[in-house]
């Protein structure tokens, strides 16, 4: 727990102990305000905007989750022709070891949350120890094709990452 870990923002390069890392992401420079995800319900969601596509480096603020009192990032972000969405959890990979996800992308419609097209990841949370410039490498990847497609059949050029625990 005294263990220090990097921000996973990747525009920022500050380090914590461990214990200290929420209190930073919560202060909403580095991430958005912690989401509680309730036990029953198993799943959460956040919405992120495109603003051009054709950048070949975009870098979202992660958002900040919460589950059984686990606290987790979910960060997408795009290098070259590729997005990456990667769930980070703030503990150990061991304590990650224990929860399975799955992940999917898909284009934002409130009215109609399973519409269109979608790409899924199944498998572990990644841990806030692996080394930062190797987290976008543990999640979901979909290419700029694919993100198009979702991009297309969304309003104002947004994309939902859903996610559930089981």
């Amino acid at each position: 727990q005294h263990r220090t870990v990097s921000c996973p923002y990747d525009l920022c390069s500050e380090k914590f102990p461990l214990v200290k890392l929420l209190d930073h992401l919560s202060e909403e420079s580095c991430s958005s305000k912690l989401k509680v995800i309730e036990s029953y319900s198993k799943s959460g969601s956040a919405s992120f905007r495109v603003n051009n596509s054709n950048e070949s480096l975009i870098i979202w603020k992660p958002k900040a989750f919460s589950y059984q009192e686990t606290s987790f990032v979910i960060f997408p972000m795009k290098f070259e022709n590729i997005y990456y969405f990667t769930m980070v959890m703030l503990e150990s990979e061991k304590e990650c070891s224990k929860y399975n996800i799955e992940m999917e992308v898909h284009s934002y419609d409130p009215i109609i949350p399973d519409s269109g097209v979608g790409f899924k990841f199944s498998g572990k949370p990644c841990s806030i120890d692996e080394e930062k410039k190797e987290l976008k490498y543990l999640g979901l990847t979909v290419n700029s094709r694919g993100m198009e497609k979702i991009l297309r059949e969304s309003k104002d050029s947004c994309f939902t990452i859903s996610f559930k625990f089981f």
